[in-house]
């Protein structure tokens, strides 16, 4: 007969065991907690075909009103249960609010009172089937009385996104499609007035591969926002799945159904005491290895494309520079979005940077030169040289005065006189692709100095995007020395070519090797040195793609 010791230790010892084959992570608390605590082990128990972990722990402030715990499990998870100062005799056992993940391994429970309360210790106890692994992973606690939604109201009048650029946004999966419960209460504007940052969150456990599962995570993080965290939606204002799949989060505060409607955006509840204006898109998944094996995930390049595509389309539409996407670590002590993300940030501020420059679904290439006679008028030329889906072409002209556009038919003009330029002392010509479909493009431009006609001139980098070489001309109208020089997105001269002493009015021209530069947006810069000082000094951007 086996006594009740051996009995003990040899049930101990399988639990340690099935806890040893679960990979660990603790990072699906990240968005949900103010402060994560230490903990130590409970002893494990087993009723029936029932297994028993726990933790017990110090509560890390006064007054709180909300415990959360990340699980790990391989098999299946019955409820998690909380008590407060367990030394008082008194103390009963709390059901907490169970989240799995959609695709299994990790849930969060959570526990929250409405009022605020107090307590030293705490115990939680999570309760599973013997047939499988079970782990607790972390525990935090957080207070929603000083820590809301932040859903204040306000008569300041948001910024209204403008309703035409070169940007597709990526298709977007509305609330509808992914079975959204209900905001609770009043959303408020997110631009009060302005919108101010583009955030990068992970979603630690909560990983999807295709649209069922994308749209069931979306489903269970606005189940933890709402019913653990106590926010009134889903905290984020997007979600991307794994497959660059795009999925609304917080609603549309004027109702539409699209991005390309360019909605006005709702306040969102995913940096802390930082949301105001800063738009916060949550990738599905887990992205940082110190946390463990469970959350060694790389971004896949379709979710990295569609983030590329719509941070490029906010920051076109809503006016937020790329410089100023961040991670959520930024604004918060947490992980979040994970190092293997966040060592990306840099070159997606440089792909989002590279995107507005030449759209994310180009519509034509050309090149364009122009020159003023002596009586002021501007001669214009350009080539077509890539129609990739425009129907027609206009060339803008600015001046001091003002603005005017100028409609071309592509296939029978390529050039134009411009003698109504009296009194004005630059001019700038941009040529335009339109698309039926309501895109524009810039294809080229040339800045001319009308009030001294005989002046340098620098063309467009030709082609633009390029890939290994590029060419660009110049136009000496004086003698002098002429450097170029390319530097990178930072102002580093990355290359330098002395064209020596030049004789006037002649045209030059230089190709350039960018078959050895990463692909990203690069500045060429075009000086020229006369007798009396810089005659000339002109900076163009280039993008390389690979």
């Amino acid at each position: 007969m086996l006594n009740r010791s051996f009995l003990a230790a040899f049930f101990a010892l399988g639990v340690v065991a099935l806890l040893s084959s679960l990979p660990s992570s603790a990072q699906a608390l990240g968005d949900l907690v103010d402060v994560h605590v230490a903990t130590e082990d409970l002893p494990s128990q087993q009723l029936g075909k029932q297994l028993s972990v726990g933790k017990a722990g110090t509560v890390p402030f006064a007054p709180v009103n909300g415990i959360a715990v990340e699980i790990g499990y391989d098999d299946e998870i019955d409820k998690v249960l909380v008590r407060f100062d367990p030394q008082n005799p008194f103390s009963e056992w709390k059901t907490m609010v169970l989240v799995p993940s959609a695709t299994g391994g990790t849930a969060v429970a959570g526990f929250r009172q409405e009022g605020a309360f107090t307590a030293t210790r705490f115990e939680v106890r999570a309760y599973g089937s013997t047939h499988g692994a079970l782990l607790i992973r972390d525990v935090g606690f957080f207070d929603t009385t000083a820590h809301a939604d932040e859903q204040i109201p306000s008569d300041v009048e948001p910024l209204v996104g403008a309703k035409t650029g070169t940007i597709i946004p990526p298709p977007l999966i509305m609330r509808a499609a992914w079975g959204a419960q209900s905001f609770r209460g009043s959303p408020v504007n997110l631009a009060r007035p302005s919108y101010d940052f583009m955030t990068w969150h992970h979603a630690a456990g909560y990983s999807a591969e295709t649209e069922e599962e994308g749209k069931a995570q979306m489903r269970a993080m606005q189940d933890l926002h709402q019913n653990v965290r106590g926010w009134s939606d889903i905290g984020y204002q997007f979600g991307i799945d794994r497959g660059g799949r795009l999925y609304q989060g917080r609603p549309f505060m004027d109702n539409s159904t699209s991005l390309n409607q360019v909605p006005v955006l709702a306040q969102g509840a995913h940096v802390g005491g930082a949301n105001t204006g800063n738009i916060g898109v949550v990738i599905m998944g887990c992205y940082h290895p110190p946390a463990g094996s469970n959350c060694e995930q790389e971004i896949t390049p379709e979710a990295f494309a569609t983030y590329i595509n719509l941070f490029a389309f906010l920051s076109e539409r809503y006016g937020v520079q790329p410089r100023f996407i961040r991670g959520h670590r930024d604004f918060s002590q947490t992980a979040c979005p994970g190092d293997n993300n966040y060592a990306r940030i840099p070159e997606l501020i440089t792909r989002v940077s590279q995107v507005l420059v030449t759209g994310n679904e180009p519509l034509g290439e050309a090149v364009m030169s122009g020159s003023v006679d002596s009586e002021g008028a501007v001669s214009l030329q350009w080539t077509i040289t890539e129609n990739f889906g425009f129907d027609t072409v206009e060339i803008e002209r600015i001046t001091q005065s003002g603005s005017y556009t100028l409609m071309l038919d592509p296939s029978s003009v390529s050039s134009y006189t411009d003698a109504s330029l009296a009194g004005e002392p630059n001019v700038t010509y941009i040529l335009i692709a339109s698309s039926a479909d309501g895109r524009r493009q810039e294809m080229a431009r040339v800045e001319l100095d009308i009030a001294q006609p005989a002046r340098f001139l620098m063309t467009s980098a030709f082609p633009n995007p390029a890939n290994e070489s590029f060419e660009v001309s110049y136009y000496m109208s004086a003698e002098g020395l002429a450097t170029l020089s390319m530097h990178d997105s930072r102002g580093r001269e990355l290359s330098r070519f002395e064209t020596g002493f030049q004789e006037a009015d002649q045209w030059l021209s230089r190709t350039y090797d960018v078959s050895n530069l990463a692909a990203g947006v690069y500045y060429l810069r075009l000086r020229v040195e006369s007798f009396g000082g810089t005659a000339f000094d002109r900076t163009i951007p280039v993008v390389v793609t690979r």
